[in-house]
């Protein structure tokens, strides 16, 4: 299931059937660069752990679609798990499809490294 929260109001969400053993739920967050909150820019969530985001581009000529990917910290992203979709429903889908594939190919070990990744406050966009 993704879940997508624009403050308290549910924006949208799916469900997707995954027998895995992990946790399946996938949360979106409104990104937030320097104190703001960015439109159309999602933070996705998986067991409070980031692994990726969804926002909307403006492409040459004016169009717009939607940019997303999937990745943890510590492991290298393949091609596979980014993309482009023509909308946020087409994005959700299209990162669901890549992160279950990612998913299945993780450790237990590479999910903890990527937590003490996240939890490191000593990183320079943690600093006041």
């Amino acid at each position: 299931m993704i879940r997508t929260f624009d403050r308290e109001f549910v924006h949208g969400a799916f469900t997707c059937n995954n027998p895995a053993a992990m946790p399946d739920d996938l949360t979106l967050r409104r990104t937030v660069i320097g104190g703001e909150t960015a439109p159309n820019d999602y933070v996705v969530i998986w067991d409070d752990l980031r692994i990726g985001r969804i926002f909307k581009t403006v492409a040459v000529g004016g169009g717009a679609d939607w940019s997303w990917s999937c990745f943890l910290p510590n492991v290298p992203q393949r091609s596979g798990h980014r993309g482009r979709a023509g909308s946020l429903d087409a994005a959700k889908a299209a990162f669901r499809t890549a992160w279950t594939a990612l998913q299945s190919e993780l450790s237990y070990e590479e999910i903890r490294q990527a937590r003490a990744i996240g939890a490191d406050r000593s990183r320079p966009w943690h600093r006041p």
